[in-house]
């Protein structure tokens, strides 16, 4: 019983335990059991863990240092409808890769998939598509934006600039593809580069987003600590660049009728689309977890805890 800590480190400074309980549903590390009105340096009477380890696990001081965001619901949902465009267009952008691929490999006839693709109903879905990417790209940057006297809650100027230029670019992007294709040598050659035509909107849209993610994910404790779990940008912004090298090679081999070429750019390109594709939906899900520590942000130790018992603390120092 003498290892059980009798002191905390809170937001408000450290806390002694001595002569205190539990004032509020605090769960247990190992067996998830409610710890409310336990004493705090007792164990739990389930399966024994120390209290003090259930309430060291339950608090995050650092999220009470940093500044305060006016608004972290609005910001949760703003960072996960970022998210949401960067997987849903990285697939997008995947499968049309793939698409253009089959054409260059002469496994599908060009004119015959463009008069498929130039129908109304599936140009309706394609629109459908890219004014939901708007949406949820304005919707994002509309939560991140400057509030309260010009104040940016979160992120800088330059990271939303760089963000909402991204938006712009990737919406301009995809709106472009629609019209490449045809029966002129310049239609066909816009054709094979569409997949990279949104390409700069995704490089602009990371690097802002990642300057904003970086600051907001400092209040969510699994964020911070994740290691492996934690999706970084730099990685998906060197595959996206690996993407333009292969699809600019995959074009030099198409002139030069390179066919060993075309199939070693293609597949190069399709690896680095497929890092990119899995980086941007891991993304969305460190996202989720950052939106569930906004709108439940972690509780201060002294509120969990009883007013301190004098007379209960000195009898403990006494029998020491």
């Amino acid at each position: 019983m003498s290892r059980i800590p009798t002191m905390l480190m809170g937001a408000d400074g450290p806390e002694h335990l001595a002569g205190r309980r539990v004032a509020q549903s605090v769960e247990c590390l190992r067996c998830h059991y409610d710890l409310n009105g336990a004493d705090a340096v007792g164990c739990c009477p389930e399966c024994g863990l120390p209290v003090p380890f259930s309430l060291a696990g339950s608090i995050d001081p650092i999220v009470h240092k940093l500044s305060p965001i006016p608004n972290p619901s609005a910001v949760g949902r703003g960072l996960v409808a970022a998210t949401i465009v960067l997987a849903v267009y990285s697939t997008v952008t995947f499968l049309w890769a793939c698409f253009t691929m089959a054409m260059a490999l002469g496994q599908v006839n060009v004119l015959d998939s463009l008069k498929a693709f130039r129908t109304d109903r599936f140009q309706g879905w394609w629109w459908v598509l890219v004014a939901g990417m708007l949406v949820c790209g304005v919707l994002a940057y509309w939560s991140f934006r400057p509030q309260q006297r010009g104040r940016v809650p979160v992120g800088t100027t330059r990271s939303l600039a760089l963000f909402a230029s991204g938006v712009f670019l990737l919406t301009l992007g995809a709106a472009a593809i629609p019209l490449t294709g045809g029966r002129s040598v310049i239609g066909l050659w816009l054709l094979a580069a569409s997949p990279a035509m949104t390409l700069p909107g995704l490089v602009l849209m990371l690097i802002g987003f990642r300057g904003i993610l970086i600051e907001i994910g400092q209040r969510c404790l699994t964020f911070r600590r994740a290691k492996v779990r934690r999706q970084n940008i730099p990685p998906i912004l060197a595959a996206l660049g690996l993407f333009a090298l292969a699809w600019g090679g995959l074009l030099l081999g198409i002139r030069g009728q390179s066919e060993t070429f075309i199939v070693i750019c293609m597949a190069v390109g399709l690896l680095a689309l497929v890092f990119v594709l899995v980086g941007c939906w891991y993304l969305l899900l460190n996202a989720w977890w950052i939106r569930g520590a906004l709108r439940t942000p972690p509780e201060r130790l002294r509120t969990l805890l009883t007013t301190a018992e004098p007379h209960s603390s000195s009898a403990n120092v006494a029998g020491e």
